[in-house]
C-alpha cells in the first residue's frame, strides 16, 4: 500500500485506519486483511481514512458543513463512541461514519429510543424531545448493539464510491473494537435510496419510518430501521466465522 496516496494528515487526533490494531485473536489476521482492502480502495480514490476519539470534533465539522448536512443526533456524553472520517489532498474531511457502543442487555434498542436513553443520560433530555418506536425489528435488538451515525459525504465528493466503503469500514473497526451483538443505524427517508443501492450489504432497512423522533431544535424526524447482524457483518467483510 506504501505506493498508493495518502493525504497530509496533521491534526493529533486522527490516526490512520491502516495502521490499527484490531486485537489479537483468532479473527485478527482476517479483520486485517478486510481492513487493508478497503483502505486500498479509498488510498487508489485519493483519499486517506482516519480515526477519531474526539466526539467535539465531528460536532464542529458538522458545524461547519450545515449547509450539506443535518444535525447530528444527541448520544449520552458517557457512551463509548469514534468516528472515521476521510482525508483529501489538502487535508480536509470530506466524509465521515460514527458509531456508538449501546448496552442493550437489559432493554432493547426500541425501548431505549422510546425513553430517549440512546440519546441522553437519563434526567438529561430536553423537555421537547420524545420518540415513539414502532419496529418489532428496534424491539428484538438487545445485547451489545454498535449505533452507527453521521453518515456524511461532502456534496463535490459525493458519487465518488466513498459511502459505503467508509461505512463497511467503520463496522469493520466497531467490531474489532466492540463485537457487537447487532449494528443499527436510523435512517431518514432521504437517505433511503442510498442504502438500498449497491454496496450496502447485508442489512435489513425496514421499508417504513417506525420510527418518530423529536430532537430539540431540529423538529420531528421520520426514521427507518435498520441492522446487520454479526455474521452479516462477517460476511460482508469476507471473513469466515
Amino acid at each position: 500500500m506504501d505506493t498508493l496516496f495518502r493525504a497530509p494528515v496533521a491534526a493529533p487526533d486522527f490516526r490512520l485506519v491502516e495502521t490499527l490494531l484490531l486485537g489479537s485473536g483468532a479473527l485478527a489476521p482476517a479483520l486485517s486483511a478486510a481492513r487493508d482492502r478497503l483502505c486500498a480502495d479509498l488510498l487508489a480514490k485519493s483519499v486517506t481514512p482516519v480515526l477519531c476519539e474526539s466526539w467535539e470534533e465531528l460536532q464542529a465539522l458538522n458545524a461547519r458543513h450545515r449547509n450539506s448536512w443535518f444535525e447530528l443526533l444527541p448520544k449520552p456524553a458517557s457512551a463509548p463512541a469514534f468516528w472515521l472520517g476521510l482525508v483529501d489532498g489538502e487535508g480536509e474531511v470530506v466524509a465521515t461514519h460514527a458509531a456508538v457502543l449501546v448496552d442493550c442487555t437489559s432493554a432493547p434498542f426500541g425501548a431505549r429510543l422510546n425513553n430517549l436513553a440512546i440519546f441522553h443520560a437519563p434526567g438529561a433530555a430536553p423537555e421537547e424531545e420524545w420518540a415513539f418506536c414502532a419496529s418489532e425489528a428496534a424491539h428484538d435488538t438487545a445485547g451489545t448493539v454498535a449505533w452507527i451515525v453521521a453518515g456524511w459525504t461532502r456534496p463535490d465528493w459525493r458519487g465518488a464510491g466513498l459511502f459505503h466503503r467508509l461505512g463497511a469500514l467503520v463496522r469493520l473497526v466497531a467490531t474489532a473494537r466492540w463485537n457487537p451483538k447487532w449494528v443499527v443505524g436510523l435512517v431518514d427517508p432521504d437517505t433511503v435510496p442510498v442504502w438500498q443501492g449497491r454496496g450496502a450489504g447485508r442489512r435489513r432497512l425496514e421499508k417504513r419510518p417506525g420510527i418518530l423522533y423529536h430532537q430539540n431544535g431540529v423538529g420531528r424526524l421520520p426514521l427507518h430501521f435498520m441492522r446487520w447482524s454479526r455474521p452479516a457483518v462477517m460476511l460482508d467483510l469476507g471473513v469466515s466465522v
